[in-house]
């Protein structure tokens, strides 16, 4: 079953971005910084240990995706909402923004 965030149009992704964005918090500033991050890596990939030697990535950033998808309707957002995770065959994890959400940026 899709989730809010990838049945929204970009614009509606962007709107929910910028309004979290301006929220006041702890979690905010970091959240946004991953989503940056991975914006600006190639292919909008970055491997989930990397992220996590500088951020909470399931705290601020999970924070950060939970609240723009309940901007985007979500009644019960998944953690990292706005990334598709994949797991290599060593076992490591990387965080790819889902292609609605880079089309938002």
């Amino acid at each position: 079953m899709a989730n809010a965030v990838d049945v929204s149009p970009p614009y509606m992704i962007a709107s929910a971005i910028r309004k979290v964005s301006k929220t006041p918090g702890l979690r905010i500033k970091p959240g946004s910084e991953v989503l940056w991050a991975l914006f600006n890596a190639p292919e909008h990939s970055l491997p989930r240990e990397a992220l996590s030697e500088k951020y909470q990535v399931d705290l601020h950033f999970g924070w950060f995706c939970k609240r723009v998808a309940e901007e985007l309707g979500a009644g019960s957002p998944e953690t990292l909402a706005l990334v598709d995770v994949s797991t290599g065959p060593d076992g490591t994890q990387t965080l790819t923004l889902k292609p609605a959400v880079a089309a938002a940026m």
